[in-house]
């Protein structure tokens, strides 16, 4: 992780701020600032990350009397949204400026959200992370994250934070069909009764719902005429 001290104010042209290094400018310095930055486009999200980690990590907000910081952002920074805010900080505080310049601030920030799923620490380079990107076939193709685009991180990261998926056992998926025709031909016209299943460490659970209290007694037998039912059909 890199943490930068000091802002190289003087070296951003238009700046209509006072040339100081971060640790001696106000907050209300800071804000100016920020605002001076938005106006001139995307060109210094990174920085305005580093001032916004900068406001957050010495509660600078806070001890102004503001509740948190993302009250104190979004009474007196209007150009850019309290996700963007915290995005920048998030990126500012996960790699370098040059990184920044190089692969954009949306992809470094797939690239944390991919780096966090599969809990890896970011890198000095991140240009040389590999990538396990889905292909529409169903195959995953490693790519080096400077050959990625955004859409192929985040689709990544999807993949990698999706659970895999518990069958239920095949045993118990053939009952299960007795059991949902059997309380299909029971409550046919009395309600909508649903069944699922689950599984978990190897055991099969089931859940009912939408049966009326009145028609418990209906439930029962229907699921009796399900376990009735006969476990030579289950098998084949």
């Amino acid at each position: 992780m890199t943490t930068q001290k000091m802002m190289a104010i003087p070296g951003i042209k238009a700046m209509t701020a006072p040339s100081l290094a971060l640790e001696d400018m106000t907050l209300d310095q800071i804000k100016d600032t920020i605002n001076d930055l938005a106006r001139q486009g995307s060109l210094f999200q990174y920085q305005i990350g580093v001032m916004y980690n900068h406001v957050v990590s010495r509660k600078l907000a806070e001890l102004a009397g503001y509740r948190t910081v993302q009250q104190y952002f979004s009474q007196h920074v209007k150009a850019i949204s309290k996700s963007s805010l915290v995005n920048y900080g998030i990126v500012a505080r996960s790699f370098s400026e040059d990184a920044c310049t190089k692969y954009g601030m949306y992809r470094l920030r797939a690239l944390v959200r991919y780096l966090e799923a599969i809990n890896i620490t970011a890198p000095v380079d991140p240009g040389l992370v590999f990538i396990d990107v889905p292909q529409d076939d169903g195959k995953v193709v490693k790519k080096v994250f400077s050959e990625c685009s955004v859409d192929e991180v985040e689709s990544a990261t999807r993949a990698k934070k999706a659970p895999i998926p518990v069958r239920v056992p095949v045993p118990d998926q053939a009952r299960l069909l007795f059991l949902e025709d059997s309380l299909f031909r029971n409550f046919d016209g009395v309600a909508q009764v649903r069944l699922t299943a689950n599984n978990q460490e190897g055991q099969t659970f089931l859940t009912v719902q939408g049966v009326p209290m009145s028609e418990v007694t209906r439930l029962i037998q229907a699921l009796q005429q399900g376990l009735d039912a006969q476990p030579s059909l289950a098998a084949k």
